[in-house]
C-alpha cells in the first residue's frame, strides 16, 4: 500500500530546518530495481489539504495511485516544505524587480537565495534520498517540478544541474520575478545534455485581472520558445479556464508524471 513519510532535514547552505515528505508507491520495495523520483517544492501543498494555506492540495498521492492502477507505472515523490517568510528568497537566485506584481513587502523575502537552495537541493537532498530509499539514481529517472515561484526555481535547478535532472515540470512559472536576470542566466547556461520540459499556464491565473492573465500566458510561451531553442523537448499546455491554484496543477500533474514515466520505461527497455 502506498504511504507518505516525513522527516526533518537542514538546508545546510542556508542553516534552516525543513520537513521533507516522501511518497512511496504501492509497489515500493527496498530491494530490486530502483524507482524513478520526482523532486518538488512547497511540499506542504502536495498531499494534505489540512496543511495548505488555501485549503486544497495537489493530491499528488491520489494522482499517482490512479496512474499506477491504470498503467502500472509508479515513482517516488519528494516534496520539500517551504516557509512563506523566505519562500520568494529561496525560490529565486535573483532579487525581485521593482515593478513585479505581488511584490513581497518583507525586505527579507525579495529573492537572492535560490542559488544556495538549488545547490542544497541537487547536491545534498538528492544524494540523501538516494541513500535512504531504493531509487534509480540515473538522470533519466529524475525530475524536478514546482508551481509559480516553485516553477521558477525548478527551471533554474533543471538547467543548472542538467547532469542530475533530466525532466522539468514547470507549472505557472513566474519568471517575471526578475525576467532580465532569468534571461541572462538562460543565455549563459550551456545546454550540455538532452532534457524534457512540461510547461503549463492557466488562462485565468489571476482571476479577472486580464493584464496579469495575459502576462502568465506570455511567460509560458516565452519559456517554451527559450527551452525549445536549446533543443529541449518541450510540451506546452495552456488551459484558458484555470486559475493560479492547486486544483489546476493537480489536473496537469498527471500528464506530466505519465509522460515522464513513459519516457523512463522506454529508456530502460532500450538498455
Amino acid at each position: 500500500m502506498a504511504k507518505i513519510e516525513n522527516f526533518e532535514m537542514e538546508i545546510t547552505t542556508l542553516n534552516r530546518m525543513r520537513t521533507v515528505w516522501v511518497y512511496l508507491p504501492d509497489n515500493y520495495d527496498d530491494k530490486g530495481e530502483g524507482f524513478p523520483v520526482i523532486y518538488m517544492h512547497d511540499g506542504q501543498n502536495l498531499f494534505y489539504d489540512r496543511l495548505t494555506a488555501f485549503g486544497t492540495a495537489w493530491h499528488v498521492d491520489r494522482v499517482l495511485e490512479d496512474v499506477y492502477r491504470t498503467t502500472g507505472m509508479s515513482c517516488i515523490v519528494v516534496g520539500v516544505e517551504s516557509n512563506d517568510k523566505v519562500r520568494f528568497s529561496e525560490y529565486s537566485p535573483w532579487r525581485a524587480v521593482p515593478n513585479m506584481r505581488h511584490r513581497p513587502k518583507d525586505k527579507q523575502n525579495l529573492g537572492g537565495e535560490g542559488a544556495k537552495y538549488g545547490e542544497w537541493f541537487a547536491e545534498t537532498l538528492k544524494p540523501y534520498i538516494d541513500s535512504r530509499y531504493n531509487t534509480d539514481k540515473q538522470r533519466m529517472a529524475t525530475a524536478v517540478a514546482g508551481s509559480s515561484m516553485g516553477g521558477l526555481i525548478s527551471c533554474y535547478i533543471g538547467l543548472k544541474y542538467q547532469r542530475v535532472f533530466q525532466t522539468m515540470g514547470l507549472f505557472s512559472t513566474y519568471t517575471a520575478f526578475n525576467q532580465p536576470a532569468f534571461n541572462r542566466f538562460e543565455k549563459a547556461t550551456l545546454q550540455t545534455l538532452p532534457q524534457n520540459a512540461f510547461i503549463y499556464a492557466g488562462g485565468k491565473e489571476w482571476g479577472d485581472d486580464l493584464s496579469a492573465n495575459k502576462e502568465m500566458v506570455r511567460i509560458a510561451y516565452d519559456l517554451y520558445n527559450k527551452l525549445f531553442a536549446r533543443k529541449i523537448c518541450c510540451e506546452l499546455v495552456v488551459d484558458s479556464e484555470l486559475p493560479h491554484y492547486e486544483t489546476a496543477w493537480e489536473t496537469y500533474f498527471r500528464p506530466f508524471a505519465e509522460h515522464f514515466l513513459q519516457r523512463y520505461i522506454e529508456y530502460k527497455n532500450k538498455q
